[in-house]
């Protein structure tokens, strides 16, 4: 049997699978499972849900050749094996474990931590059951301090977020973090150079980081795992610091390139200086420097996880915990010292941080929904997704408090004609006039509600070139782009714009005064008068800056990035370099030039205005692309069943009216018609035919042959009549369509 290190007191038990009778159950790795065990002499039955949507779609892997070569695949067959749960009849519960070879991970109920392991390779053999402070490490720290890291270690992003939904803060907003996990040389050989190991382990890490994300409305989706399973693709050494940043540059130039993503983790087999066991940098999500390195430091995967859980954390704009913090359990993920316990809860200090740095930063890409791993796995009710096939997901029938979604069959519930999205209210969705997204600023525009989706339109803003902050700036993409406030964002609150002798530096063309870098190592000069173009410079403020380094003569600061990094200390486009002139492409250019824009709004009729990708951004009520058209009759909020009933109404009622019109031309006509025979009577067809009324002939004393052609003209056609027959179950079909 298996020995476990570093523990001494265990208790043995033999987990037993319950199955339902359901034949999904009868499934290797069924949606929903069970496990029973006898702990301390009393039950505890796991309720455990699978969790396999932390794998995109479009997930690969890249592994190494022997020369070198980098091999990615998108395998479609893997053993997903990965479940968060509960513990029946505790009510702070929290399950999070993978069946691959028997179970192993963590839960906890009663306020305790336990940790369970396979005893043998029988995955219905004995398993041990560890309290957590059981297990003597040694404790380990983060290498972050609250003073080498600043919160603005990049400036805020250019665009804001698409996301700002009707009702709900940035913080109770789904939110979705596409990470690549790269796993260095070190760590593949610590698993016996298999990648299947690796790839279990990395999968484990992922599932309970999950769980530790939950709470803050951040789903972790796992869109690629890289395995340096040849060498090193940078050079990894103990200092944590240097291997992050040579991480973060390998990232950038490499990593970006392959596979777009949000947030990039090295999980390295060294073991780093001191008692560190991670890095990461602060509030730099959605950017250039949005990585972190953790060390793989214990043999438990739910360890590392918490660690990378913690460097996340740094990522989305997290500080360590203080004193002032409150945290319900022992301790917290941000806590700058991980001991004997795992801690899954964020404290009120990162909660703060982290809607401090949703609110003023708009990480856009958290916003991005991944794409459905629906190539892999079929949709699964309860994971909390909406997914193909359903029409609402709450999560699990304890987690789902949505009133109109029905958490066992993911369907709306009886009379709901939708469960989520900023334009759905009480079940329903509301008209065109209700606005989903204020108007923020002046560069902004409101978004309506169409009347017809429970989904508030596209984010759109003022029209490019429009101007901003009391004409000291032009509108651009939703922004009012100046020197002075990109100063402050870099140097602090005291910084003023530089100079012109700082800006006339541009026309230099070196790697801190340049308009434009064709290659890593070219820089070139602006022309004169595009020099407040190109690098930004400014005056005062802080020593240093909030992000890269500085470079400063006389009283003019200014920032350089390495060759290869992005150069966030450039003049931003759009910023105001002149009357009625803006930067683009780093020159200063009229308006007219750089958004081509005149007479935009004078296709939106006057019910709307032109916005910053000159369309018509219409009035309530009223339809793009010019405004023209009115939105018409909602009828969405009728629902599935009741637009159904609807149409029927409609359509008997309309059928109706002709039947009675029948009717009444029926009597009047026999009320008319003349009742001598020989007299023409004209009846129409479609053809306009007039046919004679004829004497009806003498019945023949005998039958004839049908093959004897009868004497005298041939009968008159059947009269058409002037409806459609009363087919009501076609038009019914046909009005469905």
């Amino acid at each position: 049997c298996f020995t476990l290190d570093g523990v001494q007191v265990y208790e043995v038990v033999k987990p037993i699978r319950l199955h339902d009778l359901h034949k999904r159950d009868l499934e290797a790795r069924p949606a929903t499972v069970k496990y029973a065990m006898s702990l301390g002499g009393r039950p505890v039955e796991m309720h455990l849900q699978k969790n396999d949507d932390f794998l995109t779609g479009d997930y690969t892997e890249t592994y190494y050749a022997d020369d070198g070569t980098p091999v990615t695949t998108t395998p479609r067959e893997l053993d997903l094996c990965y479940y968060h749960g509960k513990i029946m009849n505790e009510s702070n519960s929290v399950v999070s474990l993978s069946t691959c070879d028997g179970l192993r991970g963590y839960f906890q109920m009663a306020e305790q931590r336990y940790l369970i392991e396979p005893l043998s390779e029988d995955t219905d053999g004995d398993h041990a059951v560890i309290k957590y402070e059981d297990a003597t490490n040694t404790p380990a720290v983060c290498g972050v301090t609250n003073t080498t890291w600043e919160d603005a270690v990049l400036p805020p992003l250019t665009k804001k977020s698409k996301s700002r939904s009707f009702g709900l803060t940035l913080l109770q907003q789904q939110k979705y973090n596409e990470i690549i996990l790269v796993a260095d040389n070190r760590m593949f050989k610590k698993m016996n150079s298999d990648i299947n190991s690796v790839r279990k382990r990395i999968f484990e890490i992922v599932n309970f980081v999950n769980v530790v994300y939950k709470e803050l409305n951040t789903f972790i989706a796992l869109i690629g795992l890289e395995v340096w399973t040849d060498s090193d693709k940078i050079v990894v050494t103990a200092p944590a610091g240097e291997t992050l940043d040579k991480f973060t540059a390998w990232r950038n130039s490499v990593l970006m390139k392959n596979l777009k993503h949000d947030n990039a983790h090295l999980i390295t087999g060294i073991d780093f200086e001191g008692t560190t066991v991670g890095l990461a940098f602060i509030g730099t999500l959605c950017s250039g420097h949005s990585t972190g390195v953790t060390q793989d430091h214990n043999s438990r995967a739910i360890a590392v996880a918490a660690t990378l859980a913690h460097e996340m954390g740094h990522n989305l704009g997290m500080n360590h915990d203080t004193s002032s913090c409150t945290c319900i359990k022992t301790s917290c993920i941000m806590t700058a010292a991980l001991t004997y316990t795992i801690p899954e809860l964020f404290s009120s200090c990162s909660v703060n941080s982290y809607e401090q740095f949703l609110n003023s930063r708009n990480p856009e890409c958290l916003f991005n929904k991944p794409q459905a791993k629906d190539l892999i796995q079929p949709p699964v009710c309860g994971n909390g997704f909406k997914e193909t096939g359903e029409e609402c997901d709450c999560g699990s029938a304890t987690e789902c408090k949505n009133p109109c979604c029905n958490a066992t069959t993911c369907r709306l519930t009886a009379g709901s004609i939708c469960a989520d999205g900023e334009c759905c209210k009480d079940c329903k969705i509301v008209d065109d006039h209700q606005i989903c997204r204020a108007k923020r600023d002046e560069c902004d525009l409101p978004e309506y509600c169409t009347g017809y989706s429970s989904s508030c339109p596209e984010d759109d803003f003022s029209q490019n070139g429009l101007p901003c902050n009391n004409n000291n700036g032009y509108c651009y993409n939703g922004q009012c782009p100046q020197w002075q406030t990109q100063c402050i964002k870099m140097w602090g609150a005291s910084a003023v714009v530089g100079g012109d002798f700082c800006f006339s530096q541009n026309t230099r063309g070196l790697y801190y005064a340049y308009c434009t870098r064709p290659a890593n190592d070219q820089y070139i000069g602006c022309q004169k008068q595009d020099v407040k173009c190109g690098k930004l410079f400014c005056e005062q403020g802080q020593d240093s800056p909030n992000y890269g380094r500085l470079v400063q003569f006389g009283s003019c600061k200014a920032t350089f990035y390495g060759d290869r990094d992005t150069d966030f200390g450039q003049v931003d486009t759009g910023t105001k370099c002149g009357d009625e002139k803006v930067c683009s492409q780093n020159q200063c250019v009229s308006l007219e030039v750089a958004y081509i824009a005149a007479n935009c709004s004078d296709k939106c009729l006057g019910r709307g205005v032109c916005n910053h990708k000159r369309e018509c951004s219409c009035d309530p009520g009223w339809l793009p692309p010019n405004c023209n058209k009115t939105s018409g009759v909602h009828i969405d909020n009728y629902g599935p069943t009741g637009m159904r009933i609807a149409i029927a109404v409609i359509v008997c009622i309309v059928l109706g009216a002709i039947l009675i019109g029948l009717a009444i031309g029926f009597l009047k006509l026999r009320k008319r018609r003349p009742r001598q025979t020989g007299v023409q009577v004209v009846v129409k067809d479609s053809a306009d035919n007039i046919y004679p009324n004829q004497p009806r002939a003498p019945l023949p004393h005998q039958l004839q042959s049908t093959a004897i052609r009868p004497k005298g003209p041939p009968p008159p056609p059947p009269i058409k009549p002037s409806a459609p027959p009363l087919t009501l179950h076609t038009d019914f079909r046909a009005a469905q369509k």
